[in-house]
């Protein structure tokens, strides 16, 4: 897994959610930091999609399992929207 990628993703996440990114574990299965509910992972998704500058699409979104395949749908450069 692209390093870079999985610290866009844990900072994205980290945002949303009021942690630190170094608490956001790459093989962390989502929703299971405590804050991260069902209104917390739309928050994600949302900023998922504005990083991206384009919507997730339902199978997209219902293939994020951990963290990690939130930065699957990043480009090889994190930096550069898809």
């Amino acid at each position: 897994m692209d390093e870079a990628r999985l610290t866009v993703v844990a900072g994205i996440i980290a945002g949303v959610l009021g942690c630190r990114p170094q608490d956001v574990p790459a093989d962390a299965p989502v929703g299971s930091l405590p804050q991260w509910d069902s209104i917390a992972h739309l928050s994600i998704v949302l900023a998922f999609e504005e990083k991206l500058g384009r919507q997730l699409t339902p199978d997209e979104i219902a293939a994020l399992k951990t963290v990690a395949s939130l930065a699957d749908l990043l480009p090889s450069e994190a930096g550069t929207p898809a």
